[in-house]
């Protein structure tokens, strides 16, 4: 092979690798949460969950600043582990599910930070308002399941005020601020993978 054919042949490298795109990963909601603790009254840190959530999002590995997420949360799935508080939660003085029922949030940008250590910018619409939001990410571990798919974890912590989006209740002695932690494991493909290392398993 001449030098002419082998220069071409790296330089055609070169522009597939830079115009490779994100992978779509989807949201595994066996090994996902999202969780959040609200002060009551001073006397405690009240914790719950959403149990039905998914979206997507598109991951890049070498170029995380491409990256971008989407993830809706059925609000009647909030569960503060109390039959009497989950049905306050579901009516209008909180997340009034019958004419908001969902959660929504998509990034608007993601900015690296550190090693695996990323900040997600974003928007989230709760009770049909809408208020940017910074998720604290970390990426956990990159590589593929049993069944052959491509697999990341991250863990994400944020902060916000429920009254910006109009969710006045009892506030401030129920406290209006509310910290957020969700774990996520997401799934791309099963044929194969990115040769990573071994994942976690299913």
């Amino acid at each position: 092979m001449n030098r002419l054919a082998v220069i071409a042949l790296v330089a055609l490298g070169f522009v597939a690798q830079a115009s490779a795109e994100p992978m779509a990963f989807n949201i595994d909601p066996n090994h996902s949460r999202i969780w959040f603790d609200v002060n009551h009254q001073g006397y405690s840190i009240m914790r719950g969950m959403f149990g039905d959530f998914g979206g997507t999002f598109n991951f890049d590995a070498d170029d995380p600043t491409a990256s971008s997420l989407d993830i809706m949360i059925e609000a009647a799935s909030v569960d503060m582990f109390h039959e009497g508080l989950n049905d306050h939660l579901k009516r209008d003085d909180f997340f009034g599910v019958e004419s908001n029922p969902q959660l929504h949030f998509v990034s608007t940008g993601v900015e690296v930070v550190g090693e695996n250590h990323y900040i997600v910018h974003g928007d989230l619409t709760i009770l049909g308002q809408t208020n940017p939001i910074s998720l604290d990410v970390m990426q956990n571990q990159l590589g593929t399941d049993r069944s052959g798919a491509d697999k990341v974890g991250f863990s994400a912590t944020a902060n916000l005020d429920r009254t910006d989006y109009g969710m006045n209740f009892g506030a401030p002695v129920i406290g209006a601020d509310v910290s957020i932690n969700i774990q996520i494991e997401a799934t791309h493909g099963g044929d194969g993978g990115m040769g990573m290392g071994m994942g976690m398993g299913q």
